[in-house]
């Protein structure tokens, strides 16, 4: 029986919320037959077709309706850093990292599954063959390698992208980890508490620091 919350919105609408979800918890397209997905919306299963031609189609449509938000939010956050005449590695690092962590953890259901299953996408060795990350994600990566290379103007074009690619590395592990933070905290204790989200940002976000400032000092000569 459908909920007053999923009758106030349209069938595309529930259909995309329940594939957002569905295909967050079970690791993305392939976790979640085209039934399930129906009756997670409380839909028949050829709307699912009639609207989106299929669970391809489905999966494509979750990232075309929300992935603007998150690279928008980036974006934004670079652009803000970038005003500040002292705009440095930790500064970019914090627009790249914040943005996705406030979704994943924010405490909004949708929010957090998008995030989860951008991390997915983003570690799925066929993710190039669907080109969702090219088309929604690299326009707004190619920014964050070019405000690198503004802040280690010698390092080589490979190594600022490989330094960005690790911070993508660890920013989808931290996605994806979930409890566990909290439980290998805990481990020697037996009490596990539950995570702090904003000392868990500001360590990753030190962390990409870190490593990108290593790798881009030492192969840029005005670093040195």
């Amino acid at each position: 029986m459908r909920s007053a919350a999923m009758t106030e919105k349209p069938t595309p609408d529930r259909i995309l919320d329940a594939a957002e979800r569905l295909f967050a918890e079970h690791g993305g397209e392939d976790g979640v037959s085209m039934r399930e997905l129906a009756a997670a919306a409380d839909v028949k299963l050829s709307l699912l077709s009639y609207h989106f031609g299929g669970k391809a189609g489905l999966y494509r449509a979750v990232f075309a309706r929300r992935a603007s938000q998150l690279a928008d939010a980036r974006s934004d956050a670079l652009d803000k850093a970038m005003e500040h005449p002292d705009f440095g590695i930790s500064d970019l690092a914090e627009a790249f990292v914040r943005p996705s962590v406030a979704m994943r953890y924010s405490g909004n259901r949708q929010g957090a599954a998008f995030a989860l299953l951008t991390a997915f996408e983003a570690s799925d060795p066929r993710e190039a063959e669907r080109g969702i990350l090219a088309q929604h994600y690299d326009p707004t990566a190619l920014r964050f390698i070019a405000a690198l290379s503004r802040l280690y103007p010698d390092a080589p074009r490979q190594s600022v992208a490989d330094a960005y690619l690790f911070m993508v590395g660890a920013l989808v592990m931290t996605l994806v980890s979930g409890s566990r933070f909290a439980r290998l905290g805990a481990h020697e204790s037996g009490e596990e508490q539950s995570t702090d989200t904003e000392n868990m940002t500001r360590h990753l976000i030190d962390f990409c620091t870190g490593g990108a400032d290593a790798i881009l000092s030492s192969d840029d000569p005005a670093k040195g």
